[in-house]
């Protein structure tokens, strides 16, 4: 991975200098999709499954799972299945009425290099078509 950071300094010949970090960097869990964005009509029920897989080389298990802006959403944790170690979020959305519902999914983890990872869920919910 590589940043570059811009750095002021008060010194008049070089008032801003680039600073690049560049190392690796271990993946420690593969999300997907690391973002979840769901369209549709008042009325439709939205739904997702989010995978989690731990890297060999930094297992761990997913404690629980909380909403931070405890919207509407339903979800539910799906352990692996014996002898796996992919974990899996069911999302569902609904809504009778248009507008946007928005919140980030919490899971707390037993691993100590990442206590706990988010994931943003949105669902858009347009006005129904109108029928004559």
């Amino acid at each position: 991975m590589t940043k570059t950071i811009l750095v002021k300094t008060n010194d008049p010949g070089h008032s801003a200098l680039n600073l690049v970090v560049t190392g690796p960097v271990d993946r420690i869990a593969e999300i997907l999709p690391p973002s979840v964005y769901l369209n549709g009509k008042a009325g439709d029920t939205l739904e997702a499954v989010v995978t989690i897989t731990p890297s060999e080389k930094y297992a761990f298990t997913l404690l629980g799972l909380e909403k931070r802006n405890n919207s509407r959403m339903e979800t539910s944790l799906i352990p692996p299945e014996k002898g796996g170690k992919t974990w899996r979020i069911k999302i569902k959305c609904l809504s009778d009425k248009a507008g946007d519902l928005y919140d980030e999914l919490i899971l707390k983890t037993d691993s100590p290099y990442l206590p706990s990872l988010g994931i943003r869920v949105s669902a858009v919910f347009l006005e129904k078509m109108k029928t004559n």
